[in-house]
């Protein structure tokens, strides 16, 4: 196995498990405040999923960075010039910023929960789709713009299933 392989193969493992572990993040979430309240066992496993994500960010970064250096190395700078890379990396940036603004509730959840789903999905995305045809522009607004919809979405299904528990509960 060459370096550019195992990098790939690191850089892929830290991506399914950050996406996955927000995903879930999502999920717990949800399941965890259906009676209003986040008990002992909730946290616990909520926090053990954020070290998951942690670790999958770590893995991501690291691996993204040694790529990039790779790529550079071989005489191919097209990491450094292209757009859909610079989106990644910000968004690479807004999850670690995201959360330890979430960390101490510096941002409110709905936002918190929207930008790390949105950042994780938008960047494995991204890394999956080869001929991206936008700018460096437009794909930043599809991302503010996505962040907003996901945000919208992420609400309208805690609602969603929040009253559906409280009627289930009444009957």
């Amino acid at each position: 196995m060459d370096l550019h392989l195992f990098l790939v193969m690191v850089h892929v493992a830290g991506t399914i498990l950050g996406v996955g572990g927000a995903t879930l993040a999502e999920v717990f979430y949800v399941l965890a405040l259906k009676d209003k309240k986040v008990d002992a066992s909730e946290k616990l496993l909520m926090h053990a999923n954020y070290k998951v994500i942690r670790v999958g960010l770590a893995l991501a970064v690291i691996s993204g960075i040694a790529l990039v250096w790779w790529w550079v190395s071989q005489g191919n700078p097209w990491p450094l010039e292209s757009p859909k890379m610079w989106v990644k990396d910000i968004m690479v940036v807004v999850i670690i910023i995201n959360a330890v603004m979430i960390s101490r509730r510096w941002v409110p959840m709905w936002l918190g929960a929207a930008l790390s789903f949105t950042s994780w999905w938008g960047a494995t995305i991204l890394g999956l789709w080869r001929m991206i045809p936008y700018s460096f522009v437009e794909i930043v607004i599809g991302y503010v713009v996505a962040v907003f919809v996901v945000a919208a979405i992420l609400e309208g299904i805690k609602k969603f299933y929040w009253r559906r528990r409280a009627s289930e509960m009444n009957m």
